[in-house]
């Protein structure tokens, strides 16, 4: 069966994952959700922490779900893989152990779409639209595409977005804090790298327990996020890596040195 997932691995241990499907326009067949979610379970077990996830297509990012895939299970043929792996893969996605970054550098749509708004940063070059197209199909939207969504963007917009069906410019996006970074035409993959290099000299223990908090504060009541973010902080707060690097910064504080002279 032909390949869809491309893996590089960078001199830096950043994984890039670039979909190549063009045949089907990069929607998300069973299959590419299946080989996605294997290529991130497989390179965090080994000790990856930092994800891209690309396309090799100029006009389509990762775009809605294979809709032949959907109505075989009800039509009782066969998927092109176990329906199972887009659960899986949104798993590895949010799993802490790993950061993910979206290169997004074309349209975003449907599932596709879901799989950015999972992801921990998104970065979308100007022009690129995104859509969540399931209400022209009698569907709801069942990844993300509301609920992740709405706590990106707020409900009110993310009403026009899911109830009309409209297409959002990545320009919107931006000016709604729903992407984090955007670039011109052929800069996403340079402006994600440059992000993942800056992410693989932050401490990995440190953003493990941060991306367990900051899901926490998405998921729990507030005291329980409180108290969740607490017991990590005291559970790495006594390591090595914290100590060493707090009497470094203190001894500085005791040589005069001033918060602002201080670069992290």
């Amino acid at each position: 069966m032909k390949k869809i997932i491309d893996k590089e691995i960078l001199s830096n241990g950043v994984i890039i994952l670039t979909m190549n499907n063009p045949e089907v326009n990069n929607n998300i067949t069973w299959k590419a959700a299946e080989d996605l979610y294997l290529e991130i379970k497989s390179s965090r077990e080994n000790g990856s922490n930092i994800f891209i996830l690309a396309s090799g297509l100029n006009d389509h990012w990762f775009e809605h779900a294979w809709l032949e895939d959907i109505l075989a299970i009800y039509e009782g043929r066969e998927t092109t893989a176990p329906g199972v792996s887009w659960f899986r893969l949104m798993k590895e996605i949010t799993h802490p152990d790993i950061i993910s970054i979206a290169c997004i550098n074309g349209r975003a749509s449907g599932g596709g779409a879901e799989i950015g708004w999972a992801c921990d940063f998104r970065i979308a070059e100007e022009g690129v639209k995104f859509c969540q197209p399931e209400i022209d199909l009698n569907l709801t939207t069942g990844l993300g595409g509301t609920s992740r969504v709405a706590r990106l963007i707020g409900p009110t917009k993310t009403a026009e977005l899911v109830f009309l069906g409209n297409e959002f410019s990545a320009e919107q996006m931006y000016e709604l804090k729903g992407i984090n970074k955007l670039t011109k035409k052929g800069g996403s993959l340079e402006c994600s790298k440059d992000l993942a290099n800056e992410l693989t000299k932050k401490p990995k223990e440190a953003l493990v327990l941060l991306k367990k908090i900051l899901n926490d504060s998405l998921e729990l009541p507030l005291t329980e996020a409180l108290r969740s973010e607490q017991d990590l902080f005291q559970s790495i707060v006594n390591s090595d890596g914290a100590t060493k690097k707090m009497r470094e910064i203190q001894d500085k504080y005791f040589d005069g040195a001033k918060p602002r002279d201080i670069i992290f």
